[in-house]
């Protein structure tokens, strides 16, 4: 999806994984990720197994994956 003030969102089509500290998520863009929970935004649609939805990341994230 891109980038949006100070955030970066993905299309998550499942979460596989939770370990407490990351989700392993799949998704339209980059495939499967792990996301540190840590960088998951408030306003993401996508925290835990059998979420999807709108996965918003931190642009901190989304520059260190160089996906902007």
């Amino acid at each position: 999806m891109g980038k949006k003030d100070g955030t970066y969102e993905l299309t998550c089509t499942a979460v596989l994984k939770n370990t407490g500290k990351a989700l392993l998520c799949v998704t339209k863009e980059h495939g499967d990720i792990w996301v540190p929970q840590s960088q998951i935004h408030e306003d993401s649609e996508v925290f835990d197994v059998d979420q999807d939805g709108k996965l918003i990341v931190t642009e901190w994230f989304a520059i260190q994956k160089n996906w902007v």
